[in-house]
């Protein structure tokens, strides 16, 4: 229930139903099969899913899943330039969410985050490796969170005592 509520509110706020309709409609004959609202990076790391900054200064975006192309904002990945293609589900503090992770031929890796939707686990037109993980935490995204419990912590307390 939260996860369905959660994605359609991203769809809602990233426009990812027009996008679609507009990518359809500028590339007649190419089929839109999946599309959500996502945050990509391009990474060094093929395997790691870290929180961190490059996700602060990701690129927000609406993925979408076509016959030939994995397009996102700015990129455009060929379907045939992927060597492999892998979408990690997370659990996390709002309900479940889902990072594809893609490296291409020349080695160029990418990751999506975005919320959890079964049509990517569905589809046939990208080989997917599906699998349950884990999120790390990197340096900069502990000392936020530690800064912001301690921010929260000396609000209460002024406010209240």
């Amino acid at each position: 229930m939260m996860n369905s509520l959660l994605k359609k509110l991203t769809d809602l706020i990233y426009g990812t139903k027009r996008a679609k309709r507009i990518y359809e409609l500028k590339n007649s004959g190419e089929k839109v099969i999946v599309a959500d609202a996502c945050k990509g990076i391009i990474t060094t790391d093929k395997t790691n899913i870290t929180l961190g900054l490059d996700w602060v200064k990701s690129q927000r975006a609406v993925i979408m899943l076509t016959q030939k192309n994995i397009i996102c904002g700015k990129w455009s990945i060929p379907i045939n330039s992927i060597s492999d293609a892998k979408l990690t589900k997370l659990k996390t503090l709002f309900g479940g969410a889902q990072v594809l992770t893609i490296q291409t031929v020349d080695e160029t890796n990418y990751q999506f985050g975005m919320q959890v939707n079964p049509e990517w686990t569905n589809q046939k037109q990208l080989l997917l490796i599906v699998e349950d993980g884990n999120l790390q935490y990197s340096k900069f995204s502990i000392i936020v969170r530690l800064i912001l419990i301690l921010y929260l912590g000396y609000w209460v307390y002024s406010r209240f005592f």
